[in-house]
């Protein structure tokens, strides 16, 4: 069990809850201290995943309750990134987030897959974010996949109404321009 947990990286709905260390270091250090790193590796990592996450040196000394919500979640994130795992699992990872550190957070993700080719798994019930990030949607309906694929096919026909999803805000502007409009935009457009 303690290599897939290696492997991935799971990030709570609200992993600021994870914080427990005295200091925004030492809670960026503690996983990879918990995966056999030495307290200089661990260190090192630490301030590695911090600058990628944009953390501020000034507040590494700081204790993490002092701190935003938007910076406490990336404190979070950070001891997850700090260990390098190959998949990040993210459970609704802009729930409770402003617009502004919502899209912040998401853009972080964004980048990590990127730039470090890691797997991210998003699990989420806003479609919008699904529609913006994802490159593939499995649709879980009383604990099944009942779909696998595009997430154009998946909004493009009645396939997400079945499973009691909504349209992406920027379909359903498509789809109003189409119809009082006459334009004849796709999903794809």
């Amino acid at each position: 069990l303690k290599q897939i947990r290696k492997k991935v990286g799971f990030v709570f709905q609200f992993p600021e809850y994870q914080l427990f260390e005295e200091t925004v270091l030492q809670d960026i250090m503690f996983a990879p201290k918990n995966f056999g790193f030495t307290e200089k590796e661990a260190k090192e990592s630490a301030i590695k995943t911090a600058k990628l996450l944009r953390i501020d040196d000034s507040i590494l000394s700081k204790s993490p309750f002092n701190l935003s919500g938007g910076q406490m979640r990336k404190v979070a994130v950070a001891g997850i990134l700090s260990y390098d795992p190959d998949i990040l699992l993210l459970d609704e990872p802009t729930r409770g987030l402003d617009p502004k550190a919502a899209e912040e957070i998401m853009e972080l993700f964004y980048q990590i897959h990127k730039e470090y080719n890691k797997t991210i798994i998003l699990i989420s019930h806003d479609m919008n974010l699904v529609y913006q990030y994802a490159t593939r949607v499995v649709v879980m309906n009383n604990g099944n996949i009942s779909f696998d694929g595009d997430k154009v096919k998946l909004f493009s026909t009645e396939i997400y109404k079945k499973n009691h999803l909504t349209k992406p805000d920027v379909l359903d502007l498509i789809d109003y321009l189409n119809k009082t409009m006459g334009y004849k935009l796709d999903y794809n457009t």
